[in-house]
C-alpha cells in the first residue's frame, strides 16, 4: 500500500480500523517530501521531527473526531501556535503567532495533524513564491495558494488549506491539477487568516477527491459529517458560461469548455447558455475599487514601517494606486457589488450550476508569474461557492480545469451536482 496515495478519507478510516497509523502515513509523506521538495518547493516551514512527535501523539489517544491521524497542509497566511507564520514576506520571516486560526483549531480538534506551512504568494497577493508546478517546474503552480496546490498534487499531503480573493484557489487548482474548493462566502471561519480583502476573502481547501471536500466540510462548519451524495446526471441543469472574457481564453480551453458541455448533454443533463447580467465591466471595476481599498489599508503596517521589503510588484506597481481609492469610491464598489449580486441570483434560479473556464489556459513558463483571473474574480464576488475539477490535459502535456459554480449558500447541493459533473467527465 503506498499511503501517500491514500485520501484524507482512505486514511481516517483505515486509522479507525486499525490498519495503519498516523505515523506511518506521516514518514511516508516526509520521505514523499524529502524526493520531490527540492524540485517542487511547495513547504514554507517542515519539521520533520516535530511532524512524527505529533503523530505519535495522535495514535496514543483515543479517536478525537472524524479526521483523527490526517496530515493536513496549512497555507502560510494561516496562524499556527506551534509553526511560524511567515504570509510570503521577509517582514514577517520572524512572526510567531501565540494561538491557531480558527480552521487549525478545528482540524486539531477533530484529530487532524497538522504536518507543515506550505507557500503563499506574498500576503496572498501577485508576487510569486518559489513554488513550482510539480507536472513541470519550468511552469507556474499559479497562486496564491501554490504551496497547498502543488503538495497534494504531488502527493505529499492528502488536503491543504488554500484561500481566494481573486482566484487563489481555483487557479492553482487548475495550474497543477487537483480540486479547489472556495466555499460559500462566510461558511469557512477566517479568523486568524490574514486579510486580503475581507469583503471577498473566502478560506477553502485543496484535495484529490470530491469526498475529502466532504469530509473537511463537516469539520470546518461543525455539522454532522454528510457524505457527497452524488446528484443524477439527467436531473442536472447546466448553464454553460463563457463570460465576457470568452476572448481571453486560448483555444484548447475554449474547446475543452464546449466539449464538456456537448458531453454532458450527452450524459443526460440539461445544458444551454447562461450570459451573465448586463453590467459585467461596471461590477468589475467595482471589484477593483473594493479590493484596492482594503487590501492597501490592511498593509498599513508594512507600506509605512517596512516599504522597502515589500516586493516590486506590490509596493511600486499595485499599492502607489491603491491608496489613492477614496472612502466613497469603495462604498460605490461594494454597492455595485449588491446590485449585481442581486440580479445574477435572480438569473441563476432556473439553473442547478455553471461551467466556466477556470484558467485563460494551461500553466505559463514563467514560475515569477501566478497567473491571471479573469474566469475567477467575479465568481469569488458573486459568493457563491466555486470549484476547479481536473479533467483536462492541453497541448502541452499540462492540466486545464473545469471551473463548476453553484448558488450561494447551497454547498452541500453544489458538491452533490459537482461529483455527478465530475463522475460524467471521467
Amino acid at each position: 500500500m503506498d499511503l501517500t496515495r491514500l485520501s484524507a478519507t482512505d486514511i481516517a478510516a483505515k486509522i479507525d480500523a486499525g490498519e495503519i497509523s498516523c505515523e506511518a502515513v506521516t514518514r511516508a509523506l516526509l520521505d514523499r517530501i524529502a524526493e520531490r521538495e527540492p524540485l517542487v518547493d511547495a513547504w514554507e516551514y517542515l519539521d520533520p521531527d516535530k511532524a512524527l512527535t505529533n503523530a505519535r501523539a495522535i495514535d496514543a489517544t483515543p479517536s478525537k473526531g472524524l479526521i483523527h491521524g490526517v496530515p493536513i497542509g496549512v497555507k502560510d497566511i494561516i496562524d499556527t501556535k506551534d509553526m511560524p507564520t511567515r504570509h510570503g514576506s521577509p517582514i514577517h520571516k520572524d512572526n510567531q503567532p501565540c494561538t491557531d486560526a480558527p480552521c487549525v483549531t478545528l482540524v486539531r480538534g477533530a484529530g487532524g495533524l497538522t504536518l507543515g506551512k506550505t507557500v503563499t504568494s506574498e500576503f496572498a497577493a501577485q508576487h510569486a513564491g518559489k513554488t513550482k508546478n510539480p507536472h513541470n517546474p519550468a511552469h507556474s503552480p499559479a497562486g496564491s495558494s501554490s504551496g497547498s496546490a502543488a503538495a497534494v498534487t504531488d502527493f505529499m499531503v492528502p488536503v491543504a488549506f488554500g484561500t481566494q480573493t481573486g482566484g487563489s484557489i481555483v487557479r492553482p487548482g487548475a495550474f497543477c491539477g487537483c480540486i479547489g474548493y472556495k466555499p460559500s462566502y462566510g461558511d469557512y471561519n477566517p479568523l486568524g487568516v490574514h486579510d486580503n480583502t475581507r469583503s471577498v476573502d473566502t478560506l477553502g481547501m485543496m484535495s484529490r477527491t470530491m469526498e475529502d471536500q466532504a469530509l473537511l466540510r463537516a469539520v470546518l462548519t461543525g455539522d454532522s459529517y454528510r457524505p457527497i451524495q452524488t446528484a443524477a446526471i439527467g436531473d442536472l441543469r447546466i448553464g454553460l458560461c463563457r463570460t465576457p472574457n470568452w476572448h481571453l481564453a486560448d483555444e484548447a480551453t475554449q474547446a475543452c469548455l464546449e466539449g464538456a458541455a456537448r458531453d454532458l448533454s450527452a450524459a443526460g443533463a440539461t445544458v444551454g447558455d447562461f450570459n451573465l447580467p448586463d453590467g459585467f465591466d461596471t461590477v468589475m471595476e467595482g471589484f477593483d475599487a473594493v479590493s484596492s481599498y482594503e487590501f492597501s489599508r490592511t498593509l498599513s503596517y508594512e507600506l509605512i514601517n517596512y516599504p522597502e521589503l515589500l516586493s516590486d510588484k506590490l509596493g511600486k506597481d499595485r499599492m502607489p494606486d491603491a491608496v489613492k481609492v477614496t472612502a466613497s469610491q469603495y462604498q460605490a464598489g461594494l454597492a455595485a457589488l449588491r446590485d449585481y449580486r442581486n440580479r445574477y441570483a435572480a438569473d441563476l434560479e432556473a439553473w442547478d450550476v455553471l461551467i466556466t473556464p477556470s484558467a485563460p489556459g494551461e500553466a505559463p513558463a514563467d514560475i515569477t508569474t501566478i497567473g491571471e483571473p479573469p474566469f475567477n474574480r467575479i465568481w469569488t464576488g458573486l459568493y457563491g461557492p466555486a470549484i476547479n475539477l481536473p479533467v483536462f490535459t492541453g497541448p502541452q502535456g499540462l492540466p486545464i480545469g473545469l471551473q463548476v459554480i453553484g448558488h450561494l449558500g447551497q454547498d452541500d447541493r453544489f458538491l452533490d451536482a459537482a461529483d455527478a459533473v465530475y463522475r460524467a467527465m471521467r
